[in-house]
């Protein structure tokens, strides 16, 4: 057996990674008063960026957020 830990989120309100993440996101904001996001962002957009992996349209952790790390960590 080989155990994974998979970083690729479904993007969808109906998974809890992902919903969660969102709500966890919008509870921190910087200095500017923007949203501090767990998720990597789209360069070109003020929004996640999604790519399609194996569950489908996908995002994945910004592990260089510390705030992303923290909500990561809390779902072990």
């Amino acid at each position: 057996m080989t155990v994974i830990l998979d970083p690729h989120i479904k993007h969808s309100d109906n998974y809890f990674v992902f919903s969660e993440g969102e709500d966890y996101a919008a509870q921190g904001y910087d200095e500017e008063g923007n949203k501090i996001n767990v998720f990597v962002q789209d360069p070109n957009e003020d929004a996640d960026f999604v790519g399609t992996c194996w569950p489908g349209e996908s995002v994945w952790i910004d592990f260089l957020n510390e705030k992303a790390q923290e909500y990561w960590g809390n779902l072990y």
